[in-house]
């Protein structure tokens, strides 16, 4: 299996959890026989990092000062996918890009329509509890790309019940795509993996065991 993650977050850029998060995550499945790279923002230059065999790609939007957080990551997506895409062209084949984030949103759902690769959203948080419910328009813009990553997205990992239920009052008609998927446990792995291979063309094609995961 092939997976591609886009996180804005991976260390040594971290703002909160998610880096550390997506991180650990990543070095599992590559020891687990996962094909995995992930695509996050460069604070400095782009480069290509090798962790722990996991491919970390590194892009920097084409313009580091915006208006706000909106612009900078429709900025930082626009560069988001062309580098997805020469990486795709260059495998051939994706078998799932599991966005992480609001901020990955619009160049996941790209990706998923010019490649027609499913599209797994892995949500952290939301921007209601980020902001306090707060309701300026920048908040309500944040919200409406959470709702369309909710709708377009092929699976809904999040990490909780309590999140689940948060994102179905929120966005509804998605409960039954969304996966309750307990970080840092030992199902952690597995869980994620039964996400992936739910929506991948090819997800029938590999066992756990191939994996090196117990059953």
């Amino acid at each position: 299996m092939r997976i591609i993650i886009l996180s804005w977050e991976y260390p040594p850029h971290i703002i909160g959890e998610m880096a550390w998060y997506v991180c650990e995550l990543a070095r599992r499945l590559k020891k687990g026989g996962v094909d995995v790279y992930v695509l996050t923002y460069a604070p400095s230059e782009e480069r290509v990092d090798v962790d722990e065999g996991v491919v970390v790609k590194r892009v920097k939007p084409p313009v580091s000062v915006t208006t706000n957080i909106v612009v900078w990551s429709l900025l930082f997506t626009t560069r988001l996918q062309a580098v997805a895409a020469n990486l795709i062209h260059s495998l051939g084949s994706v078998d799932v890009v599991d966005a992480h984030e609001w901020i990955t949103v619009d160049a996941a759902l790209a990706l998923k329509d010019r490649f027609e690769i499913p599209f797994v959203y892995t949500i952290h948080s939301l921007e209601k509890h980020r902001s306090a419910s707060s309701a300026t328009p920048l908040n309500i813009a944040i919200e409406s790309v959470e709702g369309l990553g909710c709708r377009e997205a092929d699976c809904i990992v999040v990490k909780s019940e309590w999140m689940k239920h948060e994102v179905t009052s929120k966005v509804g008609d998605v409960s039954g795509k969304i996966r309750v998927v307990e970080p840092y446990t030992e199902r952690w792995l597995e869980g994620v993996l039964e996400a992936y291979r739910s929506v991948s063309k090819d997800g029938s094609k590999s066992s756990y065991a191939d994996l090196g995961i117990p059953t």
